[in-house]
């Protein structure tokens, strides 16, 4: 009976040890988390035709497949996978028409359990209110709708125009951060709108954003300090380039210490592996949801988290749609067709026009492409509109402008669709509440033509996504030259369609987007005032307001407002049907760029200053004071010298 006793505490012994040493070593084993990430989604709930580099053509992202990829993740993972979006997940397509009304992303956000999401620049496109509408219309619908952070924004004390929006904030609620466990791991979260997305949201005033590294180095603070994390997430609508200079989340990640993982959205990014900056990850998954994020990282017993493994998933035919949400995507179609297309004659899968080619928008602004043969059509198509809206009332318009950034999504070869056309043209609302910039039109003197084109000159290399996308004008510049003063020569089409050489005083109409209007003071600011410029009527009056300048007329699709999307649309219906298929053709000329736009590079003297402005003249004064300075510095040394030796010879002894 002892030994049976004996034996038996000797077997809890050792099973208690074992169990201990099972329990210190699970103490040590390292703690998991999967972070799932996307960005700049911008409302592309349906798979996109994507051209390949051999021509053919796969289909590529969509939501449904977006959810699947999510789902397998968490089936593999289970509660340590944490799903996250750096911004701009709305305006893109036409499923955003619903922002304000339905809420429609933050909804489809929702049903794939999103854990957090930060603003980006173009969630302000619908203003203040718009905002504030979208917000409150998923708090009504949802139970739990998606966390959103938001630590930089600002408002104001007592101006009505983001009250609203102010409230909202309070009542949705958007936080300045988060804390979320997820797999026994504490993680801190926040997200921020950077510099350059600030200036790409000029619709948001009155409301303001602060500096996003004085803002980011606060709440890290009391995410490690108060809050205790384990691991800090920043959700950045800010962006990368490979021009370190221009890198932005790189200057952040190297000026906010005790960020981890700094999810990086704004500049449509795919980094196939980390930037590291210190302790800090910089991902990016891409655009429109081509493309799922996942990063594993590690927090190590007693030791700070590192990375575990990347990976950029690609939401492809491999991945199979989730029939759920599928199901709902096709049910706001059917919404889109009925309350938006059908008013205007149209229906979202209608094709309009048919393309023997592709015209395309760089993958990255910033390689500057210069002119574009989609750029071509778009600005050409803002003239056709106005002339068709104005019929009898038309007055000549001389220039129509875009800039590349406006030029959303490319035209594959093949059938075109509303869709389609919507996706080039696809930013913004106009003072109508419907969506999509409507078209204005001002005067600028020949003068202030030459300015304007110095955009494309200077500015792009400065801001790439300002490039200038022109009708009406060809012109030549020298990159050599002085920056603001490199237009070499300028023409215009007159009514006839003749080119002719701008006059300096004349007065001139020109066309733009409603956003593009508003730009003019950012080239005004970045110029240093040496590109200052105003719309004027056609007396030569500036306009009060810029949207006295709105080009509207029955003679536009749908009438009211010329909407910019609804210009290339009707633009390519007028096209003649070459085939015979009853449908028109896109013209071949648009299939590459004709010549609007020349660089002629040239270290010739003369043709350096050549027709130059007071802007050039002036640097080349600074520089001859410049250069004159040490000249006149070391000539009069050689006096003083000169003149400390005949002191010298005055004074020497003369020998008895």
């Amino acid at each position: 009976m002892e030994i049976t006793k004996r034996w038996s505490f000797l077997v809890v012994s050792v099973v208690v040890a074992l169990f201990l040493v099972g329990a210190a070593r699970g103490a040590d084993k390292d703690r998991r988390l999967v972070i799932l990430f996307t960005h700049d989604l911008h409302s592309y709930f349906l798979p996109q035709r994507v051209e390949q580099p051999d021509g053919s053509f796969a289909v590529e992202g969509g939501y449904a497949r977006l959810a699947t990829a999510v789902e397998r993740q968490r089936e593999r993972h289970g509660d340590a996978v944490l799903l996250v979006d750096a911004g701009d997940y709305s305006m893109g397509t036409l499923f955003h028409s619903g922002f304000m009304s339905e809420s429609w992303e933050l909804r489809l956000m929702a049903a794939m359990g999103y854990d957090a999401v930060t603003l980006g620049n173009h969630e302000f496109d619908f203003k203040p209110e718009g905002l504030a509408k979208s917000l409150a219309r998923a708090r009504e619908i949802l139970v739990s709708p998606p966390p959103i952070v938001a630590s930089n924004v600002v408002f104001t004390a007592d101006d009505p125009g983001d009250r609203s929006l102010k409230e909202e904030f309070r009542r949705y609620p958007v936080h300045d951060y988060l804390v979320i466990e997820k797999g026994g791991i504490r993680v801190g979260i926040f997200g921020i709108l950077g510099k350059k997305a600030m200036v790409d949201a000029p619709f948001a005033s009155p409301v303001t954003f602060s500096d996003p590294m004085e803002e980011g180095r606060r709440v890290v603070d009391i995410l490690r300090n108060r809050e205790g994390v384990d691991l800090v997430v920043c959700l950045s609508h800010t962006g990368t380039s490979e021009e370190k200079k221009l890198s932005e989340d790189e200057r952040i990640a190297g000026e906010v210490p005790g960020i981890d993982v700094l999810v990086s959205g704004h500049t449509h990014t795919l980094l196939e592996e980390p930037i590291v900056v210190g302790r800090t990850h910089i991902v990016s998954a891409g655009n429109y949801g081509r493309h799922l994020g996942i990063l594993e990282m590690a927090v190590e017993a007693g030791g700070g988290p590192r990375m575990v493994s990347y990976e950029i998933q690609k939401t492809a035919f491999h991945v199979p749609e989730g029939e759920a949400t599928a199901a709902t995507i096709e049910y706001i179609k059917e919404r889109i067709d009925e309350e938006l297309l059908a008013p205007l004659g149209l229906s979202f899968d209608q094709v309009v026009a048919v393309t023997d080619f592709s015209l395309k928008i760089p993958a990255n602004v910033s390689e500057n492409p210069g002119e574009l043969g989609l750029g071509n059509l778009v600005t050409d198509s803002y003239r056709y509109a106005i002339r068709r809206a104005e019929a009898e009332n038309y007055e000549h318009v001389t220039l129509a402008v875009q800039p590349i950034g406006h030029i959303r999504d490319s035209i594959t070869r093949g059938p075109v669709t509303v869709d389609d056309v919507f996706r080039v043209l696809s930013l913004g609302i106009g003072p109508d509440n419907r969506v999509g910039y409507p078209l204005l039109t001002g005067y600028l003197t020949g003068g202030e033509l030459k300015k304007l084109m110095e955009v494309e000159t200077t500015i792009r290399q400065m801001k790439p996504e300002a490039q200038l996308q022109v009708s009406g004008v060809k012109m030549t510049y020298n990159p050599y030259r002085v920056p603001f003063d490199r237009v070499t020569s300028l023409f215009v089409e007159n009514e006839r369609g003749d080119y002719v050489p701008v006059e300096r005083d004349r007065l001139y109409r020109i066309a733009a987007n409603l956003y593009t209007a508003y730009m003019v003071d950012y080239i005004s600011d970045v110029s240093f005032g040496l590109l200052s410029m105003e719309l004027k009527d056609r007396n030569g009056k500036p306009l009060e307001r810029l949207t006295d300048g709105i080009v509207s007329g029955t003679g536009s699709k749908g009438g009211g407002e010329v909407k910019e999307w609804l210009s290339l649309l009707s633009f390519l219906e007028s096209f003649p049907d070459r085939t015979g298929d009853g449908l028109p053709d896109i013209p071949f000329s648009y299939a590459s760029p004709e010549g609007r736009i020349l660089v002629e590079p040239s270290w010739n003297p003369l043709k350096l200053v050549q027709g130059s402005t007071m802007i050039t003249w002036v640097v080349i004064a600074v520089l001859l004071v410049i250069l004159a300075i040490p000249v006149l510095f070391v000539t009069l040394i050689r006096r003083r010298r000169r003149r400390r030796r005949r002191q010298v010879g005055l004074h020497i002894p003369i020998g008895r």
